[in-house]
C-alpha cells in the first residue's frame, strides 16, 4: 500500500472519564457535549447520536441512555502534560523499555 494516497482521514482523541462511562452534558438548553466513550466511540456514538436528537426534538430526557450531568473540572488538568510523562516514563522503566 506504499504511495496509495488516502482520500479520507479521522482522528480524535480518546476521552477517558475517571468513572470510565460516557457523559453527556447540556451547558445551554438545546447545546449537548458528549464525551468519555473510552475509546470505543464510533459504535456508541451511533446510537447516541440517534437519541440525542430524539432529546433535543422532544425534549423528554428519558430519550437519553445516560443522564445529563453537570459539567465538572478534572482535577491538575493544566499539569497534565507533567504527569502524563511522569507515568509514561515511570511504565517504561519498569517494563523494561528504557
Amino acid at each position: 500500500m506504499a504511495g496509495t494516497p488516502f482520500e479520507y482521514r479521522w482522528c480524535g482523541r480518546v476521552a477517558i472519564t475517571r468513572d470510565y462511562l460516557p457523559h453527556l452534558h447540556e451547558p445551554q438548553p438545546g447545546l449537548l457535549v458528549d464525551i468519555g466513550c473510552q475509546g470505543r466511540g464510533v459504535g456508541l456514538q451511533t446510537s447516541m447520536g440517534r437519541a440525542m436528537a430524539q432529546y433535543l426534538v422532544s425534549g423528554d430526557a428519558k430519550a437519553l441512555p445516560v443522564p445529563l450531568s453537570p459539567v465538572t473540572p478534572f482535577p491538575l488538568y493544566g499539569l497534565r502534560r507533567l504527569y502524563v510523562n511522569a507515568v509514561v516514563t515511570w511504565y517504561r522503566m519498569t517494563d523494561g523499555g528504557v
